[in-house]
């Protein structure tokens, strides 16, 4: 989601009616001559902010940095998009279709729909997560109905505190926001506080100031009712991950969900070393073709070592089956002793279907990570149906045994 942020990029971006519009909004009623300067002529208007107080100029830099997250890239306008058409608000959805720059789109939600724009930040961010690391998944969840009252949410909050300090011997104080997605999913952000540290900053006058901190770290934990799964994002492995979804189940879902069995891993990637493996598909989804790009393989018997072939981006569905047979003898090494541990998909779409993007590309690991999560929703939600009528994601296999 993140793009590297460059003010002058981002103001030139902008309508000049906007960007006067954000100002006002601060309280600022500027002397720039709005009506005699080009849209590109942004000198005036980066001179302006700089020469405020220095709390006004954060105040303008914090949102500047928000519009240049949600216009980068396809996150950010598609989380917009999606909380509008989840509220019914075809008035924002028709206000932005008159805007041509991803940017004016960004800045008119922030000035006339802040709620919505606060919650599609939020989304957009928890989309971008999983960049070099992945989410966890598990899928062995009953379907209830989750319990969000206040009281409840606080209790979760002083569990997770009480956990991390326990523990980690930080997270003494936790904050949870709860929002539903327009896919049903139940999204929960924490926020704890972390370790204190000392950054060097430089005070209002210029100089060097050491100054400690405690910024907070995050978990995003979601849990789609419907299929009974429940995904996270967080730092430190099993001994982290697996405490957070007993006490979320605990607390939220109202029941003790013990050790995960070890039939009901959600990824079944083995059956992806086979050529013939059928990708079927629904013409009406748009889906144009689906490529195995990558398997990561483990040897049976000779743990520690894999063996990783990773075709072409744009080569033929057969690339990586035909590197198989090149690379692998399958006298010595026969595929029945060969554990498929990680793959790489690739999936084109019809390009006249405008809610969808040229592709999609992903991973999953066995047996419970992916970094699917991060990618575009209306994309993401079609690889996912299809992952599980192929039966690579076990999640309705699993609620049934």
């Amino acid at each position: 989601m993140a793009g590297n942020f460059d003010p002058k990029r981002v103001l030139r971006q902008i309508s000049n009616n906007l960007l006067n519009d954000l100002f006002m909004s601060h309280g600022h009623e500027t002397a720039i001559p709005w009506d005699d300067l080009t849209e590109t002529e942004i000198e005036p208007v980066f001179f302006y902010w700089q020469e405020m107080d220095e709390s006004e100029r954060r105040e303008i830099e914090i949102v500047l940095h928000e519009v240049n997250d949600m216009a980068t890239g396809d996150e950010g306008i598609r989380a917009i998009i999606e909380e509008a058409v989840r509220q019914g608000n075809q008035t924002l959805i028709d206000e932005l279709d008159t805007y041509e720059s991803r940017y004016d789109k960004a800045v008119w939600t922030y000035l006339r729909a802040n709620d919505l724009w606060n919650l599609a930040v939020r989304f957009a961010r928890a989309d971008s997560m999983s960049r070099g690391r992945y989410w966890i998944k598990r899928c062995d969840i009953p379907n209830f109905q989750p319990e969000t009252s206040s009281d409840r949410i606080r209790e979760l909050e002083l569990a997770f505190a009480a956990f991390f300090v326990a523990s980690q011997a930080r997270g003494r104080y936790c904050q949870i926001e709860r929002y539903t997605r327009a896919s049903g999913s139940h999204y929960f952000f924490a926020y704890l506080d972390d370790y204190a540290d000392t950054y060097v900053t430089l005070d209002d006058a210029g100089e060097f100031d050491r100054r400690p901190e405690r910024r907070a770290f995050e978990l995003v934990l979601v849990y789609d009712q419907e299929n009974g799964s429940l995904e996270m994002f967080v730092r430190g492995g099993k001994k982290v991950y697996i405490p957070i979804q007993e006490i979320f189940c605990r607390v939220i879902l109202g029941i003790e969900i013990g050790p995960e069995d070890r039939n009901s891993h959600p990824y079944e990637l083995n059956g992806l070393i086979r050529r013939d493996f059928q990708f079927a598909t629904d013409p009406a989804d748009g889906i144009v073709s689906v490529r195995v790009r990558k398997l990561r393989l483990n040897v049976k018997g000779s743990p520690g070592r894999r063996i990783t072939l990773e075709a072409n981006a744009d080569g033929s569905p057969d690339d990586i089956y035909d590197m198989l047979d090149r690379y692998l003898n399958q006298q010595r090494l026969p595929l029945s002793i060969l554990d498929v541990t990680q793959v790489g998909f690739k999936f084109s779409f019809d390009q006249e279907l405008e809610t969808l993007p040229k592709s999609l590309s992903f991973e999953l690991s066995s047996p419970n990570s992916s970094n699917l999560k991060s990618k575009p929703e209306a994309a993401r939600e079609l690889a996912e149906k299809y992952l599980r009528l192929w039966g690579v994601d076990r999640v309705q296999i699993t609620q049934q045994a």
